[in-house]
């Protein structure tokens, strides 16, 4: 695949380092000499310096054979047209970011249609939707939906006192459906077989369906706490995002934002409807103590700083929070962050990759989800009449070691499957992956592909 990438801020490399491993050609447009440099230095990729508004600079990058244009510049507007320009010589998929809302809001227009881009992102908003997501589940440490809402994936800490220490993956309680996927241990990600042992510390990825989801944690030794109060650090878009968001759903939660700049703050409050601003230093210890930050049952900072976010969880946490989300925008600190006492750490930059990827990936890919370090995938996608998968039985199909089926729609049927199960032509199969495996987990469910 040829993918043309513009601006190579954090979500552009990211993006030019995950397609740049998987054997892609990948040619980056940015104007900055430093950030050139570093792609240079980094990747093994093509650099063009230039604006992706010239004609001649998205000619020289060879949009006229791209399969896709990822635009993620600072700049909405230099997005949208590179986008629009893109499908004008040919392009086969434009993806652009768009932080202003205003534009997403738009009545009656639709850019998607007007200006020929596939996918509109807004990663401040993937990331709240993904923060409101957890806040409904509180004792996952990351949730994900599939199938519309009918399946879902939680991220779950094993404590010391857990019923699985000790315990092999056979010899746990199935007696409700449900899949382990994968098990993080050391920042290792493994997928799980019957003699497999559960740890302290361990980081399962549970699938089961939606409906089961509450009694199947039960089941395995997980309970839910109720959720009165939520506090937010930071009024910028995404902290906006989530307090609007969480209103919206009608949870009955007293909401907080705290908010360093008053006009900021003064904007947001007028208007959030039922979300109580605070404008003050989030970082200082008095403040957060005299407004009673402690009662919070999660407490989530969301600046553009990421000591500031990472101090000031750990002071919400000493005055007695029951759960700390930390966003941090540097991906490579995250694994020394989650050492210490924050109890979920997000990057928005891996959130918006997962929503980017499903453009990219083979077949007919619903969605992708990015997890852990290693940036392993849920891959939910339909299996196409004639390729290798269908009407198998699980336990033929010859899945790579490093992957798993975790759960299978049909129709409006969810199915967690065992090895005798057999997939059909169209099932919707949500599988799990380490990147090593995924492009022959991709060609178990192509017509027409072949294993080599």
């Amino acid at each position: 695949m040829k993918a043309i990438i513009i601006g190579a801020g954090k979500v552009g490399f990211s993006m030019a380092e995950m397609l740049s491993e998987e054997n892609h050609d990948v040619v980056v447009i940015e104007q900055s000499s430093e950030r050139q440099q570093i792609l240079e230095d980094t990747l093994d990729i093509q650099v063009i310096n230039g604006s992706a508004s010239s004609f001649s600079v998205l000619e020289a990058a060879g949009v006229k054979d791209a399969d896709l244009l990822l635009a993620v510049t600072e700049f909405d507007e230099l997005n949208m047209l590179a986008c629009m320009l893109a499908k004008h010589y040919g392009t086969k998929v434009t993806v652009a970011r768009v932080r202003n809302t205003e534009y997403l809001e738009l009545k009656n227009i639709s850019l998607n249609q007007l200006m020929g881009i596939d996918l509109i992102i807004n990663p401040e908003r993937v990331t709240a939707f993904h923060i409101a997501q957890i806040v409904k589940n509180p004792e996952a440490l990351n949730v994900d939906y599939y199938a519309e809402g009918k399946v879902q994936l939680v991220e779950l800490r094993i404590r010391p006192d857990s019923p699985l220490v000790g315990k092999t993956l056979k010899d746990v309680d199935s007696s409700l459906p449900y899949n382990i996927v994968s098990i993080l241990r050391k920042h290792k990600m493994i997928v799980p077989r019957g003699q497999d042992t559960f740890y302290p510390g361990d980081h399962i990825n549970l699938m089961a369906q939606s409906a089961d989801i509450a009694e199947v944690e039960k089941l395995l030794g997980f309970y839910r706490h109720k959720i009165n109060q939520v506090t937010i650090l930071g009024g910028g878009r995404t902290g906006y995002h989530l307090a609007q968001i969480l209103e919206e759903q009608k949870l009955l939660l007293n909401i907080k934002i705290i908010e360093k700049d008053f006009r900021r703050a003064e904007r947001i409050s007028e208007k959030l409807k039922n979300t109580l601003v605070i404008h003050g230093d989030g970082s200082d210890y008095q403040l957060l103590d005299e407004e009673n930050i402690g009662q919070s049952d999660i407490f989530v900072a969301v600046t553009d700083d990421d000591k500031i976010n990472m101090l000031c969880s750990l002071i919400a946490k000493n005055l007695g929070v029951k759960t700390t989300i930390c966003q941090l925008k540097r991906f490579e600190v995250i694994p020394l962050v989650e050492q210490i006492d924050i109890d979920i750490v997000l990057s928005p930059r891996i959130l918006t990759a997962g929503a980017i990827l499903k453009y990219i990936r083979r077949g007919d890919i619903v969605s992708v989800t990015v997890l852990g370090e290693e940036k392993a995938e849920m891959l939910e996608l339909f299996a196409q009449p004639g390729s290798v998968a269908v009407n198998k039985k699980i336990q033929d199909i010859k899945f790579p070691r490093g992957s798993v089926v975790g759960a299978v729609v049909r129709g409006e049927q969810v199915i967690v499957p065992d090895g005798n199960f057999k997939i059909d032509a169209f099932d919707r199969v949500i599988v799990f992956t380490l990147p090593k495996d995924l492009p022959r987990v991709e060609k178990l469910f192509l017509k027409g592909a072949w294993l080599f």
